[in-house]
């Protein structure tokens, strides 16, 4: 059974490889393209074997990238932009085949568009500890992916003890060990100076991460600053805490974004169920914690379906990270307020994102990027209680959904083979454009600050909206930005505020905005 002396000397045994070096064993060879099959002829796919461990030259061990490319739409071609969508743990060559027109819209259409499923997601080095899904779920869903209350000590103690029973599962499953140590985010940012090896005459990266993938732009930017020509990180994730803590600034506009979310709903009463009420924004959020909180004692039951916070808090969660759902975020909560309706609730409910057990049933991927990462001083349920406390003054009401993220990553039995060890505070060769949401409940603003602050010359752009990233709420001002850095490098001025083109409950979108200024004319 794994211990907790075996993880301070994984912790111990980390890499501190040079920071400033191109990728060790970096290769010459060619990508060769083929059609990937799908709907679009002209997306192509390709494979890139890299080292399977950096910190070992002598190991010839290596794993297959498998890439994604959609083509320039205009001549001449300028480069690659390479792109990862966040996570840690999603894939993303699906994610930009979905996402190809607003992207090579937001580019300029002078650059070949390019994503790899990065090393632990999909089918490259996966990280799993169990057989089955069913399985999986069994072992340990109920005990660690209810969020923790944090004032029910018995309910974090048990989500405690099932994050140890995922650590002794994992640990104990073949190959994990070997697995794991593998996919953490410096060998990840050498992945990508790798494929920029294999497709640029010039070296030279072209970037943009988004969520998880700012954590990684931000890595490769501070381990190859001088090989950095264009990055943009979007809907930003504090890579300090990231690396060094428990993510407690993650949350840290939780609260504001859903108290924001309620007034705007007042704002358009066709489009907002609250608006039947007769009562102000303070009364309905009032209401809404009232039912959370009436819910821990006593949950509703509807038919096989238990409503009870940890259901409600995690529809709220995702709901919140684009204003697409915000209209039927709306309904579903005013179903639970008196009179209530559970049939219509438990309806909207099904079709909401973050619904499915689903989001468990994959593999521990997520996990062993994320955790594996971590460097935390806090290990022991003692000294983790201060952390609990953090996060749960952070936000009131999501900040128990890190509470049992932070159970996760302080269990976690490996720890990535090499660290980046630095403070994320280099001058890049190209200044760096950071772009945060006003509203953003999963990546604060303030993390952008965070991040722009210790990047030389980088410039920030406040997008005025609301959703997860600049794609969740359309603005002319920020595509504009976008699409003139790519193309000319050009940057605005300092702490940029740019306003949204369209309210969070109108049925428009980011694909709207860039048809209205005619960035999709070539589509």
């Amino acid at each position: 059974m794994w211990k907790c002396s075996l993880l301070g000397l994984a912790l111990l045994s980390s890499s501190r490889a040079s920071a400033h070096t191109r990728p060790i064993n970096a290769r010459s060879e060619k990508i060769t393209w083929a059609s990937c099959g799908l709907d679009e002829p002209s997306i192509l796919c390709g494979n890139l074997t890299v080292p399977m461990d950096y910190t070992n030259p002598d190991s010839k061990a290596t794993i297959d990238l498998q890439l994604l490319k959609v083509p320039a739409v205009y001549s001449p071609k300028k480069a690659s932009v390479l792109f990862n969508f966040g996570g840690p743990g999603l894939e993303a060559r699906l994610t930009l085949a979905g996402m190809s027109q607003q992207l090579l819209a937001l580019t300029g259409g002078h650059y070949d568009l390019i994503a790899h499923d990065p090393r632990g997601t999909a089918n490259t080095l996966t990280v799993s500890c169990f057989n089955t899904s069913a399985e999986r779920i069994n072992t340990y869903y109920y005990d660690t992916k209810n969020i923790a209350d944090p004032e029910d000590t018995a309910l974090i103690g048990k989500a405690w003890g099932g994050s140890k029973v995922l650590a002794n599962a994992c640990y104990n499953y073949p190959g994990f060990p070997q697995n794991a140590s593998m996919v953490g985010t410096a060998f990840s940012a050498r992945d990508l100076m790798q494929i920029v090896d294999a497709i640029e005459p010039d070296g030279l990266l072209r970037y943009w991460g988004l969520s998880y993938g700012t954590v990684l732009g931000a890595t490769v930017a501070s381990m190859f600053p001088d090989r950095i020509d264009r990055i943009v990180l979007d809907g930003v994730t504090n890579p300090h805490e990231f690396n060094n803590g428990y993510d407690i600034e993650l949350w840290a506009d939780a609260d504001t974004t859903f108290t924001n979310f309620v007034i705007e709903c007042l704002k358009v009463p066709n489009r907002c169920a609250f608006s039947n009420r007769n009562s102000t924004a303070d009364d309905i959020e009032k209401d809404i914690y009232n039912i959370l909180e009436g819910l821990k004692r006593e949950p509703l039951v509807h038919g096989t379906t238990i409503i009870d916070p940890t259901l409600v808090r995690t529809m709220i969660r995702f709901a919140l990270y684009s204003p697409s759902t915000f209209e039927p975020l709306s309904i579903a909560l005013n179903s639970l307020l008196p009179p209530s309706n559970l049939t219509l609730f438990q309806a909207i409910h099904k079709q909401m994102p973050g619904s499915s057990v689903d989001l468990l049933a994959a593999d521990e991927s997520p996990s062993a990027i994320h955790c594996g990462d971590k460097n935390a001083p806090q290990r022991t349920f003692e000294e983790m209680e201060e952390v609990f406390e953090a996060l749960s003054n952070e936000s009131k009401l999501l900040g128990s959904s890190g509470i049992v993220l932070a159970q996760f990553c302080a269990n976690w039995p490996i720890s990535a083979k090499e660290r980046y060890q630095g403070d994320f505070s280099v001058k890049t060769r190209h200044p760096m454009l950071v772009v945060g949401n006003t509203f953003d409940s999963t990546t604060p603003l303030r993390s952008a600050q965070n991040v722009s602050a210790g990047f030389h010359s980088s410039i920030l752009v406040e997008n005025g909206g609301f959703g997860h990233g600049s794609h969740a709420h359309g603005s002319a001002c920020t595509y504009r930005i976008i699409r003139d850095y790519f193309v000319t490098g050009s940057l605005p001025e300092a702490d940029t505020f740019c306003e949204t083109s369209y309210g969070p409950f109108e049925n428009k979108s980011a694909i709207d905005v860039l048809k209205e200024i005619g960035f999709l004319d070539f589509a």
